[in-house]
């Protein structure tokens, strides 16, 4: 079983920025609601002008600067993982962001 598990490890271990990439854009997808409502409370006294300013520049490139450095850096932390354990703690990490999307009803 070992074998197996290490074998599909290292079968996997080149899509390791493709696998940290989708982890991070789930966790934006999960939580971009949550950023955004927060922002609206923030500026909720701005003028129209600065909200829309600040929405647009959280939208285009916050979300996007996020997405780049945050997978670079998960990746990086991937590549510490043993191939062993490599395939079961990214089927894991898809796991409990589903039952997450489940509980906050996302799916």
């Amino acid at each position: 079983m070992m074998a197996l598990l290490a074998d599909m490890g290292q079968w996997l271990r080149p899509y390791q920025y493709q696998l940290a990439l989708a982890i991070i854009a789930t966790l934006l997808v999960l939580f971009g609601n949550d950023i955004n409502r927060w922002l609206k409370k923030l500026l909720s006294g701005q003028h129209f002008v600065v909200r829309l300013v600040v929405f647009v520049v959280v939208c285009a490139f916050g979300y996007g600067l996020a997405t780049v450095w945050l997978t670079a850096l998960l990746a990086q932390q991937l590549a510490k993982i043993p191939n062993l354990y490599f395939m079961p703690s990214c089927l894991l990490a898809f796991i409990v962001l589903g039952l997450f999307a489940q509980k906050q009803r996302q799916i």
